[in-house]
């Protein structure tokens, strides 16, 4: 820093400042440690800079529409004969548009263009190819096209049956014809002739409620039970979604037990579907890891239907959900209690009107939209009888009051051992048409 100069008079010299140059102070601010955000601003609301609200005075003024005189059209209001289209005179067409509603004669373009092949011209060499192969197989090469332009000529009536009008009219005169001839004949197998025609239609029973084909990777009958129970066991079972106490999603497969199946026995005997206010109870067989495909997933084929044979005629119905189960490694700890209690209830109104609608997407294709989502479904009971009831079923936990229930649409499984299964796998149609109240009775 400069020293401060003394008072004129004194008897020390005055002296200059110690630096060579004027000093500047510089006081700058340090680098901002991270980058710029934009923060929202609570106190005022953005949109009234940007809100635009036409005033009255400029809704109500009346812009004038500037237009040619009748747009080059020579209007007539007053006489509406005018532009009255007489349908028995006849019209007259342009040279032009005349030649295009001609009916096609190829035979003059082709003399003419043949004509142009065979032409020798004296100022064209032709092409001479150094190769013994040519020597040798040339003259064979153009008798092979002899023969081919043989074929061609053999088959030309075939050709030319659609060239004029007349040939077209009488082609489609005769598919009528065609038609109305019974196929009794194989198409590809001699002597193989059809000895009965069924008819094959829509399923107007069963349309309403959605189905699925699921896929085990093994044989999921149980083994503990005689072969005559196992196999209604099975025919008779259910799948349904849960989840452990990780919140990792599973399919439980729940077998129907030998007191269910004896009061389903009593029911179809009595010639009922079930019993109002049954508890038809089952038990945890095995837990699955699942793949679902539907309608929305991208490569999955949409039109996929399954044909069975009922009251003398054939009935197909869409696949609309493909589900592959896997076995869960299951934990050593554990044990399989769990239970799962149904009840079977008349379906809701919110059900109702679901298949209705899917009822109109088959019979209005174009009237209704197509309810391609559904979480209930129909089960094929044994013997393929298809159960449309609605069931509920009851979730308790043991330990706890009982009081616990919630209501959720289940998905049922039953296995059609009547379907073909191209990959060997074991398919069964599942997504029982109900609203369910879930029950597990889980007890040490």
């Amino acid at each position: 820093m400069s020293q401060p100069n003394h008072k004129p008079g004194s008897k020390h010299k005055s002296r200059g400042p110690d630096f060579v140059c004027k000093p500047r102070f510089r006081n700058t601010l340090p680098d901002v440690p991270f980058p710029g955000k934009f923060l929202p601003c609570p106190f005022v609301e953005l949109e009234r800079f940007i809100d635009y609200k036409p005033t009255s005075l400029e809704m109500e003024y009346k812009f004038e529409v500037q237009c040619e005189m009748d747009i080059g059209l020579n209007l007539d209001l007053i006489d509406p004969n005018t532009y009255k289209v007489d349908n028995t005179a006849e019209i007259q067409l342009n040279e032009k548009d005349a030649l295009l509603l001609e009916d096609e004669d190829s035979n003059a373009k082709q003399i003419k263009r043949s004509a142009q092949h065979s032409k020798v011209v004296p100022w064209m060499r032709k092409t001479q190819y150094i190769s013994s192969e040519f020597n040798r197989f040339g003259v064979a090469a153009d008798r092979q096209e002899i023969k081919v332009g043989y074929n061609l000529t053999k088959n030309k009536e075939n050709l030319n049956i659609f060239r004029d009008r007349q040939s077209q009219i009488n082609s489609i005169t005769k598919s009528f014809e065609d038609c109305k001839v019974p196929i009794r004949k194989h198409f590809s197998k001699k002597g193989v002739t059809a000895l009965e025609e069924i008819p094959i239609l829509p399923d107007f029973t069963l349309w309403k409620y959605p189905f699925a084909v699921v896929q085990f990777d093994v044989d999921p009958t149980p083994t503990s039970f005689a072969p005559e129970l196992c196999d209604s066991m099975v025919t008779q079972s259910y799948i349904k979604g849960m989840q452990d106490d990780d919140g990792e999603q599973f399919v439980a497969h729940f077998i129907p037990t030998v007191e269910t199946l004896q009061k389903k026995l009593n029911d179809r005997e009595e010639g009922r579907s079930f019993e109002e206010g049954a508890v038809y109870e089952h038990t945890l067989n095995r837990e699955y890891t699942w793949t679902v495909k539907n309608k929305n997933t991208k490569g999955f084929e949409r039109d996929n239907y399954f044909v069975y044979y009922k009251d003398g005629c054939f009935h197909y119905n869409e696949l609309e959900t493909k589900v592959r189960l896997a076995r869960r490694r299951r934990n050593a700890q554990e044990k399989p209690n769990t239970r799962l209690n149904i009840t079977y209830t008349a379906p809701t109104e919110n059900e109702m009107q679901q298949m209705t609608n899917r009822m109109n997407s088959l019979l209005r294709t174009y009237d209704s939209d197509d309810e391609g989502d559904g979480d209930k479904g129909s089960v094929k009971s044994d013997g393929g009888v298809e159960e449309s009831e609605k069931d509920k079923e009851k979730k308790d936990e043991s330990g706890s009051d009982g009081s616990n229930s919630e209501k959720e649409n289940s998905t049922d499984n039953e296995r059609d051992k009547e379907d073909d299964s191209d990959d060997g796998d074991s398919d069964s149609d599942n997504k029982k048409s109900a609203s369910e109240k879930d029950s597990s009775d889980e007890s040490d």
